[in-house]
């Protein structure tokens, strides 16, 4: 078993938080903090929630550090990340990783269409990993797409902040 035969749907989380475009930030950090996540998805509205964004804790940081508290109550739709960097549902988790090494990001929203279905995260791959030897050889293989000095720092990183999370 490879990491194109594991198909991205199995890992993905499905519990999406996301928050009206039109919402302050404010609010959209208190559904991060409420519900212990580091990300929500933006929506164009509460009726059709197509997915058009995407805020990380990163971005409420940046904003917190670098703005006054006026700020806050700024439309998320300010300070969301887009256009979203996404994936069907049917994608290998080889092509997420791939995404997520080419784009420098932490998070790819999965669509069905354009329905969101999940999301997946750089830690839901490498929980995966870490629990399959086979596809931790399959990474560490000389043919793998991925620089593996890059696949290693990734690595490190997540195992030091998981070790905090215990």
């Amino acid at each position: 078993m490879g990491l194109k035969s594991v198909n991205i749907y199995e890992i993905i989380r499905r519990d999406v938080k996301v928050i009206d475009q039109e919402q302050n930030i404010f609010d959209t950090s208190k559904v991060m903090v409420d519900n212990n996540i580091g990300s929500v998805v933006i929506i164009d509205n509460n009726d059709s929630k197509n997915p058009v964004g995407i805020v990380t804790e990163r971005d409420i940081v940046r904003i917190v550090s670098t703005f006054s508290l006026a700020d806050l109550e700024v439309p998320v739709r300010e300070l969301m990340s887009y256009p979203l960097i996404t994936l069907s549902q049917n994608a290998s988790v080889l092509d997420a990783m791939k995404l997520m090494y080419e784009r420098k990001i932490r998070r790819i929203i999965v669509l069905e269409g354009n329905n969101l279905v999940g999301i997946v995260t750089e830690h839901d791959i490498f929980k995966l990993l870490m629990s399959n030897k086979e596809l931790i050889s399959t990474v560490i293989s000389s043919d793998f797409p991925i620089p593996q000095k890059d696949i290693y720092e990734d690595f490190s990183r997540f195992w030091f902040s998981n070790s905090f999370h215990k």
